[in-house]
């Protein structure tokens, strides 16, 4: 080998990877494609889509869950530098907002009509199916961002849980047609919490270097 042929191939031996920031796309994208395109032929749309997108109180169930994906997702990259650190007060003001939310429908509910309103119809569907959508966009964070070096792995892999919660919970909004804050709030919530949960366990393990 000449040696101008060495230096080139040392060198792109010690090219950096990527950062993990740049892989979240590639990954991410197909990862919740997957997703809609799951929850459109298993589940379908919810006949009223279209109203219900451009509605305030149904399409809050999209925004908040978006903003979960969002603020959680940046936190996450934060933790990728072992100097990072994470901002967690975005976090807090869209549980504020969701709280707002909920004691607003609660206020603006009849009495009677209150329990109906929580519990729904489909709070078993719910409680499964955003779980299952949000699996593979969760995987797609973790194998995006454990090319960090994370000096808190179990916070990170719960923000990651929370922001692939938080992009499932958006998904099966465009099947759900339960309305009523009450409802997501509290549904979408558990269901979501408890993907942060596993993948809080599942931080150490997975993102360590």
């Amino acid at each position: 080998m000449k040696t101008d042929d060495l230096i080139r191939a040392l060198a792109a031996d010690a090219a950096p990877a990527p950062a993990p920031a740049r892989r979240v796309l590639p990954l991410f994208l197909p990862a919740i494609l997957v997703s809609v395109v799951a929850v459109l032929t298993v589940l379908g749309a919810r006949p009223d889509l279209p109203q219900a997108m451009v509605s305030f109180v149904p399409v809050m169930r999209h925004v908040l869950s978006l903003a979960v994906f969002a603020t959680a997702l940046t936190a996450a990259l934060h933790l990728t530098r072992p100097e990072g650190r994470a901002a967690l007060w975005p976090l807090a003001l869209v549980a504020a907002a969701a709280l707002g939310l909920f004691v607003w429908a609660y206020v603006t509910t009849a009495p009677e009509g209150r329990m109906l309103a929580l519990m729904g119809k489909t709070n078993s569907i719910c409680l499964i199916a955003i779980p299952i959508l949000s699996a593979l966009p969760t995987a797609a964070l973790f194998a995006a961002l454990r090319g960090g070096a994370t000096t808190r792995p179990a916070l990170s892999g719960a923000l990651i849980g929370l922001a692939g919660g938080g992009a499932g919970a958006a998904v099966y909004a465009l099947h759900c047609t339960e309305s009523s804050p009450l409802f997501y709030v509290t549904w979408y919530g558990l269901a979501v919490l408890a993907v942060t949960a596993v993948s809080g366990l599942l931080g150490p393990r997975l993102l360590r270097w």
